[in-house]
């Protein structure tokens, strides 16, 4: 399931030089689990908008789970760029439909935990995928802590293993920026014409890291996106063997970023 050599990791944890920080803010997982929902869409798939769409109906409901909008690379070459797609995304999309035993990813396409073809347009089957992931107790314990550097975020985290099962199942921590708000006029391709709006759009990846011992801690930095619109970072962990989920942390950033309240 790694998607990267142990030494990428390891960079992407290396340490900072301490300065002062403008702001902080912290997080920290509860004793149920959060379940992470993954939309991978492209802009220039003409199926995508409508799930788009859901994902951003998903977003304002009460108790809504972690949401991330992963738009992909492979759209790229037919009639319009996605500004906001990433290799990694459809590298983890492709790695995620092997490891549950299927052999075909594609747009739009909604994974909830080990269940990677959940169909978003059947509400009920959504719903009963979200109901089982709460209903298993986490099996980590995860925190977050945030300071802002000057054009980006420090941050540190640690992932907390509750038990031995959950050790032994290779668990691997992953952290994404979100951001909310976006909009695209699409100019060429299947959406030509189209604004598009997009909420929860992936706007940096970094993992995954993997702990072996009980706990796993680290650092990382993520840059600050120019464009305006309320941000937030999802921290979650799953395991390597069936890719289900063990526990996720959902900050949105208004407490830690100046300008980012009641946006």
């Amino acid at each position: 399931m790694s998607l990267h050599s142990h030494a990428w990791a390891v960079a992407c944890c290396m340490a900072f030089a301490a300065q002062p920080a403008m702001a902080a803010c912290r997080g920290a997982s509860g004793d149920s689990r959060l379940p992470v929902v993954e939309l991978y869409t492209a802009e220039g798939c003409n199926e995508c908008p409508a799930a788009d769409r859901w994902l951003s109906w998903l977003a304002q409901r009460q108790d809504h789970p972690a949401l991330l909008a992963l738009h992909v690379d492979y759209w790229d070459g037919i009639g319009w760029p996605d500004r906001f797609a990433a290799a990694l995304h459809g590298k983890r999309q492709e790695a995620r439909v092997v490891l549950s035993g299927k052999r075909v990813a594609y747009t739009p396409q909604v994974m909830i935990g080990q269940y990677t073809n959940v169909e978003w347009r059947d509400g009920r089957q959504v719903a009963e995928r979200l109901r089982e992931a709460r209903a298993t107790p986490p099996g980590a314990d995860l925190a977050l802590t945030v300071a802002r550097q000057g054009a980006g975020l420090q941050l540190e985290f640690t992932g907390t293993a509750r038990n031995t099962d959950v050790v032994q199942s290779q668990p691997l921590l992953w952290l994404a920026l979100y951001q909310d708000g976006l909009a695209s006029e699409v100019k060429a391709g299947e959406n030509k014409g189209l604004t598009l709006r997009h909420d929860r759009v992936v706007r940096a990846l970094h993992g995954p890291w993997r702990w072996e011992g009980k706990i796993l801690a680290g650092k990382a930095s993520i840059p600050v996106p120019d464009e305006e619109g309320p941000l937030g970072l999802v921290l979650f962990a799953e395991s390597s063997l069936t890719g289900a989920g063990l526990q996720a942390l959902d900050l949105p950033l208004s407490a830690c970023l100046p300008g980012q309240a009641g946006r």
